[in-house]
């Protein structure tokens, strides 16, 4: 008899590794699903072994199910309904319950009603969309924030991700350790809403076998799961958005508002302290109290008529009140906020648009003084682009070159100087590009109008980013300037001949006094008759007319000017 039991329970050994192989070779093979399916693991429980609890012995079971069955399903549906009511209950009455409150108190009471020793309800986050989990261990039923181990993978690996994946339940009694899961027995049913997955809740580890029962309470709490949760996300997106544009709003150097249709004031942005109010101040007041008394009668015609129609004006402006002194010129752009059907409140977007006029008043000034200063000037004022074609010239530039403004638009230096005056002022505005720096050249010119000398200062153009867009240039005729220098020079140059000529003037009469005196000598004490008396006469002559040509030169010295006639000829 003992030879036998051995026999018996080697092939019993036999049959069970048999069975392991086969369930750890569909597991390679097929995944999670085809070793279910060979281990019989299915949503529906196998039939509970004891008679009584399929309705007792004999023909009884044929009249369904027993009293004590009966009374076992009442109990368990009103633990549910219960547990149903408690978590509506607290969610209803703590509304900013947290998520993993929410998750802890569902993954509680299922671990309760499925008498489950270890359990995890995941939620989804509504910023990253991942699933964070919170797990329940050991008997205390102690929820914790789950270790990292526990999160559920992005790629849903494992039982919990194949729950997630297909979005399905998954009851197994039996997972062996090929199975790569901590539980031999699982229970796993996801949180969904719609087609939209938000949590899980999976459970193992229970005092028995789950059944389906436990499937159908498990996936009654995940339904409510599911809901509480579609709220909870919905309330935080509200939320988030609601503080993002409360920070844009606080932000905004424009003023936000919100009226009921009579104008009372029942919102003010933070800026509103820019002119000196509280926005809690301003909360009860009439718009038509911080109007200007010019324009009240504006607004509230704007106001009725947006109470009518139920549309605002695309823009209205008018002047606001300080709550120190004075008013300052606003923009407004509003919207209809309608309950019912019908206008509730106006919310506006205020702008001031003084410092906004007075900025363009003084661009407009500085754009006319341009103006005026570019046409009126008499010097030559250009620009060019970065390949050398004018694309601007006043009309002192356009008169040097005979042209009109559009005969010189668009054209080069080589079209309209020579050949080399036109590779000089390209290689200056090269040498501008190329530097960015100033620089100031003095150019001869020969025009169609004559030939001019011009200094010419040219400086990089840049846009309003600082990039740089082309050559601006001034050119300045010096013609009569280099004239005008000559002659100064020529007058410098006089004035210094008359110092130096007049006392040599003086010196040289002096000098033919002399010689005069003895020649007259010689000549009044000489025979008429003597040869020298002719010789005599001569040296008289010479010099009576070096005094004459010295008299020229005094005149000259005290009056030096070039191409004078007191120079003179000689005879």
């Amino acid at each position: 008899m003992s030879e036998n039991l051995k026999r018996s329970a080697r092939a019993v050994r036999a049959l069970a590794l048999a069975k392991t192989r086969r369930l750890s070779a569909a597991l390679r093979a097929g995944g999670i699903y085809a070793y279910a399916q060979q281990a019989r693991l299915s949503f529906l429980p196998s039939a509970p072994a004891d008679p009584e609890e399929r309705g007792g012995a004999g023909n009884k079971s044929s009249f369904g199910p027993s009293r004590r069955q009966r009374e076992a399903k009442l109990s368990r549906a009103q633990g549910v309904s219960a547990s149903v009511n408690g978590l509506e209950e607290l969610f209803l009455t703590d509304p900013g319950v947290s998520f993993k409150e929410l998750a802890g108190a569902v993954l509680a009471e299922a671990c309760r009603l499925t008498g489950s020793r270890f359990g995890v309800a995941g939620y989804r986050d509504g910023v990253t969309g991942r699933i964070v989990a919170v797990a329940l261990y050991g008997k205390a039923r102690k929820t914790r924030p789950a270790k990292k181990s526990f999160l559920v993978s992005p790629y849903f690996a494992g039982l919990w991700g194949r729950v997630l994946k297909r979005k399905k339940p998954l009851l197994a009694n039996y997972a062996p350790s090929a199975a790569r899961v901590k539980a031999h027995k699982f229970l796993g049913v996801p949180a969904v809403y719609g087609r939209e997955l938000l949590g899980i809740l999976a459970l193992s580890e229970p005092r028995g076998d789950y059944s389906a029962d436990e499937l159908r309470t498990v996936s009654r709490l995940a339904r409510v799961y599911a809901l509480l949760l579609k709220r909870k996300l919905d309330e935080a997106g509200r939320r988030r958005e609601h503080d993002a544009l409360l920070a844009i709003i606080s932000s905004s150097q424009d003023i936000v508002y919100s009226a009921d249709m009579a104008g009372k004031i029942v919102y003010a942005s933070p800026r509103v302290s820019a002119y000196g109010y509280r926005s809690k101040d301003l909360l009860g007041r009439s718009i038509f109290d911080l109007v200007h008394p010019q324009d009240r009668e504006m607004a509230v015609k704007a106001l009725a008529n947006a109470r009518e129609t139920g549309r605002t004006l695309p823009m209205i402006s008018y002047r606001l009140r300080k709550k120190s002194a004075g008013y300052f010129f606003m923009e407004q752009k509003s919207g209809i906020v309608k309950s019912g059907g019908k206008p509730a409140l106006i919310t506006g977007v205020v702008r001031d648009v003084g410092r906004k006029a007075g900025a363009a008043a003084l661009l407009k000034e500085n754009e006319a003084m341009f103006r005026n200063i570019f046409e009126t000037s008499g010097d030559a004022i250009f620009i060019k682009d970065l390949i050398g074609r004018y694309v601007k010239v006043n009309k002192a530039c356009a008169d040097s070159f005979q042209l009109t403004r559009k005969g010189v638009l668009g054209k080069t230096d080589a079209e309209i100087f020579s050949p080399a005056a036109a590779r000089t002022s390209t290689l200056a505005d090269r040498e501008v590009i190329r530097t960015g720096k100033t620089i100031s050249r003095t150019y001869d010119r020969v025009l169609p109008a004559g030939s001019h000398s011009f200094n010419t200062v040219r400086t990089p153009l840049r846009n309003a980013g600082g990039e740089l867009i082309g050559v601006l240039g001034v050119a300045r005729d010096i013609t009569g300037i280099k004239k005008t220098e000559g002659e100064l020079a020529g007058a410098k140059a006089a004035e210094a001949l008359k110092k130096a000529a007049l006392p040599m003037a003086h010196d040289f009469n002096n000098a033919l006094a002399v010689i005069n005196g003895y020649a007259t000598l010689l000549d009044e004490g000489t025979a008429a008759s003597s040869p020298t008396k002719a010789e005599i006469g001569h040296i008289l002559s010479a010099v009576k007319w070096a005094a004459e040509l010295t008299a020229q030169f005094q005149t000259f010295a005290r009056d030096p000017k070039p191409g004078s006639k007191n120079c003179g000829e000689q005879k």
